[in-house]
């Protein structure tokens, strides 16, 4: 469904066309016809976002603006912690609520943002598929592990998400439902109140219905004042090699998109560096993880289970390998990758595969890896009417912005 952009809303609420409860009532009544086909909450609080809503309006109406921001409803993955909500993470065992909001969602309610509620994740943001249906692809996954949130998005039950990414968790699914994935640079986003998988690849993002409001939402996320981001100029290069091993319809995408653009010359291995990600993840996880895993083994989910067990089974040696070969190849990016050339690849190696996997990280896990920005857009359709996106890859978030506004 069309929904409009923050911009949009933020001049209806404005000039009167339109009030904060309104606009909250409108997500919850998407929600309730809806959430019961495409399970993308965990919990939905009605009566404190309409609350927050009364409250917000009153602030508006007395000459308060927080922003763009101010009374729009968002949707939290379900890692991240918000005051009153359980973060249960894909567990049956957390269930106490929280009494203090991550700094990352304390940030966005200063901004004026409403939380509507929780959005499922994969259990600890791992790779085991959640309940989430696609509702831009049905009987195809949504992906994961922020498969809630993009999910929730796509099917209009609220104006923009959170995600988080290890791997490929905001790209990827954001990808596969056909809407707007932002991976900010390593870093920028504090992980602080969120549950990790690996404190070394961990990344906070937004999914949204369009690059302008990712970038309203990373703005508020920063807690930096939102607003138009200016543009800058780039230049644009085709990466190919490794990320031409996909489906032959986002090979020929890209093809159309970049046309003469020349082809980038990278040094970097990307089959070693997907290695050394999984061990790296791996490794984290194993540590991370370690006293809750001897204590509740039986709960974990095949793929994050196995996932901690291999990196138990890993050497202390093969860990700081590839904590140093991350450090080094970082170190190259920067030789080799200038702050104003952005790189236009495929944002995953097919359209969204069916509910059994939550699809392929191989073109988004590098990025991870190395930190860097990557913006996913949905930008076509496959022959079977199932979402294609390309991805914009940068030394910075306005050099990704920049070059997803060229196309």
């Amino acid at each position: 469904m069309k929904v409009p952009s923050i911009a949009e809303l933020a001049v209806r609420l404005r000039s009167n066309q339109l009030t904060i409860a309104d606009l909250v009532q409108i997500c919850l009544d998407r929600i309730a016809e809806v959430e019961l086909e495409i399970q993308a909450w965990v919990e939905v609080d009605r009566d404190r976002a309409l609350s927050e809503a009364a409250r917000l309006q009153l602030e508006l109406d007395s000459g308060v603006d927080r922003g763009l921001l101010h009374g729009i409803p968002l949707g939290i993955k379900d890692i991240i912690d918000v005051t009153g909500f359980a973060t249960r993470a894909g567990t049956t065992w957390r269930a106490e609520a929280c009494q203090q909001s991550a700094p990352l969602v304390q940030n966005l309610l200063e901004a004026g943002a409403i939380v509507l509620g929780k959005t499922v994740t994969t259990q600890f943001a791992g790779f085991d598929p959640s309940v989430t249906r696609n509702p831009a692809a049905p009987g195809r996954t949504p992906g994961g592990s922020s498969s809630g949130s993009a999910a929730a998005v796509a099917a209009g039950m609220c104006i923009a998400a959170i995600g988080s990414q290890t791997g490929g968790s905001i790209n990827r699914p954001a990808s596969y439902c056909g809407v707007v994935g932002l991976k900010p640079g390593f870093g920028e986003v504090s992980t602080k109140g969120v549950v990790p998988l690996s404190p070394n690849l961990d990344h906070i993002g937004p999914i949204t219905n369009t690059v302008d409001d990712a970038v309203i939402c990373y703005q508020a996320l920063l807690g930096t004042a939102s607003g138009r981001m200016p543009s800058i100029e780039v230049e644009i290069q085709r990466l190919e090699g490794f990320f031409a091993s996909g489906d032959d319809e986002l090979n020929s995408l890209v093809a159309s998109l970049a046309g003469d653009k020349p082809v980038a010359t990278c040094p970097i291995d990307f089959d070693e560096l997907t290695l050394m990600h999984q061990r790296l993840m791996a490794g984290d996880a194993a540590r991370v993880h370690a006293d809750e895993f001897a204590e509740n083994r039986d709960g974990y989910a095949c793929h994050m289970a196995r996932q901690i067990e291999t990196g138990q089974q890993q050497s202390e040696s093969d860990y700081q390998a590839a904590l140093e070969y991350q450090s080094r190849q970082r170190s190259v990016v920067e030789q080799w990758l200038s702050p104003t050339e952005v790189l236009i690849l495929p944002a995953t190696t097919s359209p969204p595969p069916d509910m059994m996997t939550t699809g392929s990280p191989l073109f988004n896990s590098p990025w991870s890896f190395l930190g860097l920005p990557a913006l996913s857009v949905p930008k076509s359709l496959s022959q079977d009417g199932y979402p294609l996106c390309v991805q914009f890859i940068g030394r910075s978030v306005q050099a990704v912005i920049s070059a997803a506004r060229l196309f």
